[in-house]
């Protein structure tokens, strides 16, 4: 029987954000150990806790939401009929939720900084961030951007049915195809020293920076970097045998960049100094 509700996901704290995430991602863990909520219902609640469901939307905001529902029933669909055993052991649901869950946060975050919400590109960046893995194999790039080329093809009948169009719909394509990790300090290094807009470089830096918070996290992190490994065994990936070793979780962490004032507010770039000065 599927669940229908997660206890404690995304309960707006804004004297403790970091708090609020770990609590989300609990969650999430505890539902897809147990029983699995499912895309959809995550990503009907991220639309909550932002208020997207409780103010008159323009007809771009809310066919982007529409076409990011329609996205997380297209991937719950996908596993239900492989099965379970198809799903990469990284590049899973999980990852999805954890991925929105965070975007989702930050989001807030922000517009709590910036005292005022932006529908339009909070919109777009749940729209992206539920489909910068579409259709994601467990396979790493043979050339930059090769899977995430896939899941905007994937993605594009979603947005022609859902009238995803204009500068929203190329937003959207753009920033998953910049989301490769081996292009990700370029999206950080067009916003070093440039105030916060809601815009497309944020865009980016926003993804890339949902896209590993988990992994990125001290709690979370250790078994997420077990399951890459599992993930990149089972392809022959030889990095499989160090990913899950304190030095490969140490070069991690030193390999990712954080520069969102969100980011800033959960404290992610300190703790991550933190862990890498206590792993040996």
């Amino acid at each position: 029987m599927k669940a229908t509700s997660l206890n404690g996901f995304l309960v707006r704290d804004q004297q403790n954000w970091h708090q609020c995430l770990e609590n989300s991602n609990d969650a999430l863990r505890c539902s897809w150990h147990g029983h699995w909520v499912g895309l959809p219902l995550v990503v009907a609640e991220c639309v909550r806790f932002l208020g997207l469901n409780d103010q008159h939307l323009s007809k771009p905001a809310a066919n982007m939401l529409k076409a990011a529902e329609q996205v997380a029933q297209e991937i719950e669909i996908i596993f239900a009929h492989d099965g379970i055993k198809t799903e990469p052991c990284y590049h899973n649901r999980l990852h999805f939720a954890d991925a929105i869950t965070t975007m989702s946060v930050q989001v807030a975050i922000q517009s709590h900084l910036q005292n005022e919400s932006n529908p339009e590109w909070s919109a777009c960046a749940l729209l992206t961030c539920i489909a910068h893995d579409l259709g994601h194999s467990g396979r790493v790039n043979n050339f930059e951007s090769e899977l995430e080329m896939i899941s905007v093809a994937l993605l594009r009948p979603i947005l022609d049915e859902c009238d995803v169009t204009g500068k929203w719909r190329e937003w959207v394509e753009q920033s998953i195809i910049q989301s490769d990790f081996s292009i990700v300090h370029k999206n950080h290094t067009a916003v070093k020293d440039v105030p916060f807009e809601w815009d497309f470089k944020w865009l980016n830096v926003f993804l890339n920076e949902a896209d590993v918070m988990a992994s990125a996290s001290t709690k979370f992190g250790t078994s997420m970097g077990e399951a890459l490994a599992r993930e990149w065994k089972k392809i022959g990936f030889v990095a499989y045998k160090t990913v899950a070793t304190p030095a490969g979780r140490k070069g991690f962490l030193k390999n990712i960049k954080f520069s969102s004032p969100a980011s800033q507010v959960l404290g992610i770039q300190a703790a991550i100094a933190n862990e890498i000065n206590t792993i040996l």
